[in-house]
């Protein structure tokens, strides 16, 4: 009984000790211009595709900061940033809008092999809530970029 016991706490001590120098990814900042960063915004996403007729690939950034929490849902500001991959050259950088949701959605939807970024945001940054902090009511704004 000693054996599997002192096994069991070896394991969990094991896992413990490991999970102290495990780390995330490392995100360089040099991945793109200092311009496009935003105070109080960081990168949520990032994707590599092909935008344009250029055969160079196009990285496209979500930015994303907190505005607010509520019981079932969150509030986050975001902006995008398209760039090109090699010059890291911005070719567009959107507003900043108010969604309750931070999706980077990049799809070729037209079959022309570039492909269009499709956002989905509060349209005016207006939205209600009832006095409790639910029942979020919005009207929303749905777009696309895209490039030729």
């Amino acid at each position: 009984m000693k054996k599997p016991g002192l096994m069991l706490l070896i394991m969990l001590f094991s896992t413990c000790a490991i999970a102290q120098y495990s780390t995330s990814p490392v995100r360089l900042w040099d991945k793109y211009p200092s311009e496009v960063h935003q105070r109080g915004f960081g990168v949520y996403k990032s994707q590599l595709v092909q935008m344009d007729d250029d055969p160079q690939l196009e990285e496209v950034f979500l930015f994303s900061s907190d505005n607010g929490h509520y019981p079932y849902f969150d509030l986050f500001k975001i902006y995008f940033v398209v760039m090109d991959y090699y010059t890291k050259q911005v070719k567009y950088q959107s507003d900043v809008v108010i969604s309750s949701e931070r999706t980077l959605t990049l799809e070729d939807r037209n079959n022309d092999g570039r492909f269009e970024l499709y956002r989905r945001y509060f349209k005016d940054g207006e939205f209600t809530v009832d006095k409790d902090g639910n029942n979020l009511s919005v009207k929303w704004a749905y777009d696309s970029i895209s490039f030729k």
